[in-house]
């Protein structure tokens, strides 16, 4: 039980490692991120958003949606 946790966080950090430019870059809120993530079918979704967020914060006041997004995480 504790390996599988821990693969599923270790696989969370890496998807939200791997997207954090994207998300940086459009200044995605961390619902904005949850809910194109949702949309593409990535698992656990919310627990990716929130690790990115966290790890790689971005201003509040910056953030916006353009749309972009659901293209380039694709091609991960």
């Amino acid at each position: 039980m504790h390996v599988t946790q821990l693969r599923q966080i270790l696989r969370d950090a890496e998807v939200a490692n791997a997207i954090s430019m994207v998300v940086h870059e459009y200044r995605l809120t961390e619902e904005l991120t949850e809910r194109a993530l949702a949309e593409l079918h990535v698992p656990r979704a919310a627990n990716v958003a929130e690790i990115t967020h966290r790890a790689f914060p971005i201003h509040a006041l910056l953030c916006n949606y353009q749309g972009q997004l659901w293209s380039k995480i694709a091609h991960l």
